[in-house]
């Protein structure tokens, strides 16, 4: 195995790691669960003063000592607590990681405790070169064919979810998360990809190396509290509409699991214990059988579930449809109840 792909697959396991066992979790597992507040003395140096501490960013997590103005993330936080180098102990520490976020919070009973199921097997992650943001040309030729407002697609592309670029030299948008694990695309026409060999025409690619399991948005979902899981990239940028449109921009994480037929993986349960989960079934069989199979997975780890039923509006099957009523001149459809958790 090449250095290189030893490394992106050490790459992969760590964002994986980070989503199964971010820092406030890791510290308890090292026996520092006292350190995981925003402000204290650091458990790494003789220090008096509450100069240390840990917070949310971005979708991660992070350290700040303000005394020796150092900081980094849960691999940082391993090579200081050991010794080690970041760059010439890279598997060593990942391979620490991995070894803690299966032990017992050691301020966990035994009784409560709920070890992590093995991450799902490494493979290439997709390849993102070629794939940007885009341009605000872009972001309207999108808005017109979705019907959902620039303001929220440019705010899915500045969380680092929408991108766009070409993919069987058709132009593309798509999503793709802080995980690395997995991207989806679309052709920007709004047609479907044409047969190729055994495959028929189909209206979404999935990059090759994508983890279909993965629940796409849970990396920056990891500090937050209330979860909209939805189905399907369309429905995912329609969420970002209805945060805008509900000022719950702060408070709702949207995660959305691509196809109806796919299964959370088990590796990442535990990310969602302790939130509240609103599933957005989409209003067909596929829907319906996919919401019970996430719920069977959710239950007991979440701490409340519940559901959109879009069967109280006319021709109305899912998230998508009734953000492109509320948008359209005139809205086609009144709705008065908050969508969102």
């Amino acid at each position: 195995m090449s250095n290189t792909h030893q490394y992106r697959q050490l790459k992969k396991k760590c964002l994986l790691l980070k989503a199964k066992c971010p820092m406030p979790m890791l510290l308890g597992k090292l026996g520092l669960g006292a350190y995981a507040k925003k402000s204290c003395p650091s458990p790494f140096r003789n220090d008096n003063n509450p100069s240390w501490g840990i917070y949310p960013y971005n979708g991660g997590w992070y350290f700040k000592d303000h005394g020796n103005d150092d900081s980094g993330d849960e691999v940082t936080l391993i090579a200081r607590l050991k010794g080690w180098d970041i760059k010439k102990d890279f598997k060593r520490i990942v391979d620490f990681y991995e070894k803690t976020a299966l032990k017992v919070d050691e301020a966990t009973p035994l009784a409560i405790a709920h070890p992590l199921p093995p991450s799902p097997s490494p493979s290439t992650p997709p390849d993102l070169s070629g794939y940007s943001k885009g341009t605000g040309e872009q972001l309207l030729q999108l808005s017109l064919l979705r019907s959902i407002s620039v303001e929220a697609l440019r705010l899915a592309s500045e969380r680092g979810f929408l991108i766009f670029g070409y993919c069987f030299n058709h132009e593309v948008f798509g999503l793709k998360d802080g995980s690395g694990l997995l991207a989806e695309v679309r052709r920007l026409d709004g047609q479907l990809f044409p047969a190729f060999n055994s495959m028929p025409a189909h209206k979404s690619h999935t990059l090759k190396g994508s983890t279909k399991s993965w629940p796409l948005g849970l990396v920056e979902a990891a500090s937050g509290t209330r979860i909209a899981l939805v189905e399907g990239l369309p429905d995912f940028l329609a969420a970002f509409d209805f945060m805008l449109r509900e000022g719950k921009l702060r408070t709702v994480a949207p995660i959305t699991m691509l196809s109806a037929s796919t299964s959370i993986d088990e590796g990442v349960l535990q990310q969602f214990r302790g939130k509240h989960v609103r599933m957005f079934p989409h209003y067909d069989e596929a829907g319906i059988k996919a919401a019970k199979r996430w719920t069977m997975k959710l239950t007991g780890v979440a701490s409340s579930i519940d559901y959109f039923k879009f069967s109280q509006f006319a021709n109305i099957n899912d998230l998508a449809d009734l953000n492109a009523g509320l948008n359209s001149l005139p809205p086609t459809i009144t709705i008065n109840e908050e969508v969102l958790p």
